[in-house]
């Protein structure tokens, strides 16, 4: 079972350096590195302090560890995060927490419209099918299928189906 990539994954997703984390912990920042690489096992009470100052759990921290060996998901796996009357977001990568990425596959029906206020910082588009008008503040572009955008969740994003069947669309969330 493998501890450092995800002791990385948290720290560097509260902003920490190794050297904070350490710091904040009571630990060496040599100590934490070695944890990260996985070349040293901590005692519970050590890793609960490390834990505690990445704002995080025991069991929460345990309860995706054996998930995280697995690559491949299946569309069976994917969880319906939210489902309007004309749109559905769907997680491609459901139960595991912490990921730095979020891919989400919105889909919308014929001539439907979908807007919201992303908390995320940033996030990737791609249109696996259809032609989509997308909106950011008040800039409105054109993407067809097989087009990517990159945007910047500071204002809101709308996106409009311009065709007359459903559209895909996979948004990765950083």
């Amino acid at each position: 079972m493998k501890l450092g990539p995800k002791l990385r994954r948290l720290r560097r997703l509260r902003g920490l350096t190794i050297e904070e984390l350490a710091e904040k912990a009571d630990l060496t920042k040599g100590f934490i590195s070695q944890l990260e690489r996985d070349k040293t096992v901590p005692s519970i009470t050590t890793l609960k302090q490390v834990l505690d100052v990445l704002g995080v759990d025991l069991a929460t921290f345990f309860s995706d560890l054996e998930d995280r060996e697995k690559n491949i998901y299946t569309r069976k796996e994917r969880v319906v995060e939210k489902k309007g009357k004309f749109y559905r977001i769907e997680n491609l990568i459901p139960k595991l927490k912490y990921l730095e990425m979020e891919p989400v596959l919105l889909t919308l029906e014929a001539q439907a419209e979908y807007s919201e206020n992303f908390e995320e910082d940033e996030g990737f588009g791609f249109v696996v099918r259809g032609r989509l008008e997308l909106t950011v503040d008040k800039e409105k572009r054109i993407v067809n299928r097989g087009d990517c955008f990159y945007i910047f969740f500071d204002n809101k994003l709308v996106v409009k189906n311009l065709t007359k069947k459903p559209a895909e669309i996979l948004i990765v969330n950083y």
